[in-house]
């Protein structure tokens, strides 16, 4: 669309004499440029604009109403000064969408993001789930922080979880699910290299001291395990990890549990 209308005013500028005003379409193209293009777009399109207008008005200087250099020097101004009210508008709209948008799908403490965003991700933005699995993921005894040393220190010890878990993950996605629990997706070759991976957190966590404000805070973790079935719903999903991490907490906790279908139905204990 933008192109069309911009062709348009080009070819009638070029061919209509310039007392038609054809030209005077074109400060309106860099609002639209902003507006359908965004702020990169908005640049490149607003600068070539500007480019090929002046050469083509430039060649008519010889008519009216272009024979004063003032008039042409107004019309230069006025076009750089819309440009740059489009350009400050779309940054700062940007900007307060971009926020806006963490606030709707990140968890305000950790930055991970939250069941909203776990929705989106699951439903719209993953296309292949054939070998994605879940770690359904519960700090042990996590209410002892909170009881011992306040909410303070429990929030801080979070925040660390959280960066701790995207850096032993590594590629995939990581969301705070509850007040201690956190669900993670991530895609591997098979189901051995899943739970490698969810032994290498637990075992992480096991031997990891958090230092929050001094204190020497450490903690244990629990972890369920699914693998996606294409009958699976997100809810089904997240209801099978759910079953194992209640086995993990149930048989002593600081365990990763995951029951996989094989030829025999039998349930695989880490740790």
């Amino acid at each position: 669309m933008c192109a069309l209308v911009t062709l348009i005013i080009i070819i009638g500028t070029s061919l209509a004499t310039p007392s038609n005003g054809v030209f005077i379409w074109s400060f309106a193209l860099p609002i639209l440029y902003y507006l359908l293009l965004g702020k990169q777009y908005g640049v490149i399109f607003s600068a070539n604009l500007l480019v090929i207008q002046v050469f083509i008005l430039g060649s008519k200087s010889t008519h009216a109403p272009f024979e004063t250099f003032n008039l042409s020097l107004n019309l230069i101004c006025a076009y750089f000064s819309i440009w740059a009210i489009s350009h400050v508008f779309e940054g700062s709209r940007s900007h307060f969408s971009k926020r806006l948008k963490n606030l709707a799908l990140l968890d305000p403490l950790t930055g991970a993001g939250n069941r909203l965003s776990m929705n989106h991700y699951f439903e719209v933005e993953l296309k292949d789930k054939s070998q994605l699995y879940l770690f359904l993921l519960d700090l042990d005894f996590f209410k002892q922080v909170n009881d011992e040393h306040g909410h303070g220190v429990g929030d801080q010890v979070l925040i660390e979880v959280a960066t701790l878990l995207r850096v032993v993950l590594g590629r995939g996605y990581v969301f705070r699910v509850g007040g201690e629990e956190f669900a993670l997706f991530s895609s591997f070759a098979n189901e051995e290299a899943a739970l490698n991976t969810a032994e290498q957190i637990r075992a992480r966590f096991e031997n990891t001291t958090f230092d929050i404000d001094g204190l020497a805070i450490n903690v244990t973790t629990s972890i369920g395990v699914a693998k996606f079935k294409s009958t699976n719903s997100l809810e089904s999903f997240v209801n099978e990890a759910d079953k194992q991490l209640y086995k993990a907490k149930q048989f002593g906790r600081n365990k990763v549990y995951c029951k996989f279908k094989k030829e025999h139905d039998d349930e695989t204990v880490v740790a």
